[in-house]
C-alpha cells in the first residue's frame, strides 16, 4: 500500500517539478517569456489539486485503485502530447492540464487509503508515501538535464511520458482493492474514524483557508528559485541543481519529521512545520548567492516535507477517516488556488520590484495561514488513542464498527 502510493506520487509529481528543467528551452521554441511559461507549472499544480476534490469522494465510493490507473495514464498521456505540441496552448494541455489531472486522480485516492491502513503509526506511514514527492524532485530534474545534453526537450518529454506510465501502473496496482476491513482500534479512535464529515463546519473552512494562505510560500520555490539564482549569475546547472536539493531535504523531512511526530504529536510537528518554512523564505529573499540559496534549499525542502506528509495525517486526525478521501479531497483544492495564484503573481512582481519584497510578502501569508490553522481547534480524540490492531484497510464509508457512537471531530 505505502510502496504503491509511494510511486504514484514519485512519477505524477517527478513531471510536474520537472518544469524548471525545460521552461528556458519551451520559452525559446515558442516565443514567450518566462512568466507565459510559468502558468503551466501553475496550471498543472492547481488541476492536480482541485480534481482531487472529485477524486478523493471517488476513491471513497470505489477504492483507490480504478482512479490511481486512470490517473497514471493520464500523466503519460499528457507527456505524450507536450511532446507533440505544436503551440504554447498545446503545451498548457498536455504539460499543464493532463498531467495535473492524471496527479490529482492518483495522489488523493492513494494517499487517502494510507491514512485509512494506519492509526499509531499514521505520520510515518504518511511521510514514507509522501516522500515519493521528494524522490521525484530530486531525481525528475537532475535526469531530464541529462536527456536534454542528448536528445531535445520533445524527446524527452517522449522518453518520459513511457517512463510514468509504467511506474504509476506498478504502484495503482498495489494499492487496495475495494472491500478490505481495517484494523481494529480503541473505541474512542474509531468514534473519530467514523464520525460523519461536514465540510460547512467552521473548523474546517478555517482550515482550508490557513491551508491555502500556507500553501502559498510552499508552492514557490520549485517554479521560481531557480530564476532567482540565474538573475544572480548562477549557472544553469547549479540554479537546476537547487531543486535537487529541496528533493534531498524534502525526502529527510518527510522521513524524519513524519516519524518524530508519532511520539510527539502530529498537530504540533504539523504546524511547527508550517511556521518553519514561512519563516525560511526569509533566507531566500535574502540570498545574494550560491551558499545562501543552497542553505535555504536544504532546510526548505524538509520543512515542505514534513508539511507535505503531515496533511494528510492532520486531516484524518481532525475529521476521521470514513471519508478520508473527501476530507483531503476538498482540503487540497486550497493548495490548486494557490499553485494558480502564487507562482505568477511572483514572477509578475519580481519582474517589477525584484525577488525579495513579493517572497517576504508570501511569507508573511504563510505565518497567517499557520495562526489560522492552530486556532481552529484540537481533534477531540488524542492521537496516543489510535492504537492500532490487526487487520487490512477499510473501503471507506461502507466500512462500519459495530456500537461506535459518532463523535465531532473538533
Amino acid at each position: 500500500m505505502v510502496a504503491g502510493a509511494f510511486l504514484l506520487v514519485m512519477a505524477g509529481f517527478g513531471a510536474i517539478y520537472s518544469y524548471a528543467a525545460f521552461a528556458e528551452q519551451i520559452a525559446a521554441d515558442f516565443g514567450t517569456d518566462l512568466v507565459g511559461v510559468s502558468f503551466i507549472y501553475a496550471l498543472s499544480g492547481a488541476s492536480c489539486f482541485f480534481v482531487s476534490a472529485v477524486s478523493g469522494p471517488l476513491a471513497d465510493r470505489v477504492g483507490p485503485r480504478l482512479p490511481a490507473t486512470a490517473g497514471t495514464a493520464l500523466v503519460g498521456l499528457g507527456l505524450l502530447v507536450a511532446a507533440a505540441a505544436g503551440s504554447l496552448a498545446e503545451i498548457y494541455a498536455g504539460y499543464g492540464l493532463l498531467i495535473g489531472i492524471g496527479t490529482g486522480f492518483a495522489y488523493v485516492p492513494a494517499m487517502a487509503a494510507v491514512q485509512r491502513c494506519f492509526s499509531a503509526h499514521r505520520g510515518l506511514a504518511s511521510g514514507i508515501a509522501a516522500s515519493g514527492i521528494g524522490v521525484g524532485t530530486a531525481l525528475v530534474p537532475p535526469a531530464a538535464q541529462a536527456f536534454l545534453a542528448v536528445v531535445d526537450w520533445r524527446a524527452t518529454f517522449a522518453i518520459f511520458g513511457i517512463a510514468a506510465l509504467l511506474v504509476g501502473a506498478v504502484g495503482a496496482m498495489l494499492l487496495e482493492p475495494a472491500g478490505r476491513r481495517g484494523p481494529r482500534r480503541g473505541r474512542a479512535a474509531r468514534a473519530a474514524d467514523e464520525s460523519p464529515f461536514t465540510w460547512r463546519r467552521r473548523a474546517f473552512a478555517a482550515t482550508w483557508v490557513g491551508t491555502l494562505l500556507i500553501s502559498m510560500p510552499a508552492t514557490l520555490p520549485q517554479a521560481m528559485l531557480a530564476g532567482t539564482a540565474r538573475d544572480l549569475g548562477l549557472p544553469r546547472d547549479e540554479a537546476l541543481g537547487l531543486l535537487g536539493l529541496i528533493g534531498l531535504g524534502s525526502i529527510a523531512g518527510r522521513f524524519v519529521i513524519a516519524a518524530v511526530s508519532d511520539s510527539i504529536g502530529r498537530r504540533r510537528t504539523f504546524l511547527g512545520c508550517c511556521a518553519g518554512m514561512a519563516g525560511s523564505l526569509g533566507l531566500w529573499a535574502a540570498a545574494e548567492g550560491a551558499a545562501t540559496l543552497q542553505a535555504f534549499a536544504l532546510i526548505f525542502g524538509a520543512l515542505q516535507g514534513g508539511f507535505v506528509a503531515l496533511l494528510p495525517a492532520f486531516g484524518a486526525d481532525s475529521f476521521g477517516v470514513r471519508a478520508a478521501g473527501r476530507v483531503l479531497g476538498l482540503l487540497y483544492t486550497s493548495r490548486g488556488v494557490a499553485l494558480l495564484l502564487a507562482p505568477p503573481a511572483l514572477a509578475a512582481a519580481a519582474g517589477v520590484a525584484g525577488h525579495a519584497a513579493p517572497v517576504l510578502a508570501a511569507a508573511i501569508l504563510g505565518g497567517l495561514g499557520t495562526l489560522l490553522v492552530a486556532r481552529a481547534g484540537r481533534p477531540s480524540v488524542p492521537e496516543a488513542e489510535n492504537a492500532e490492531g490487526p487487520g487490512g484497510c477499510p473501503p471507506g464509508p461502507s466500512h462500519r464498527v459495530a456500537g461506535a457512537r459518532p463523535a465531532e471531530p473538533w
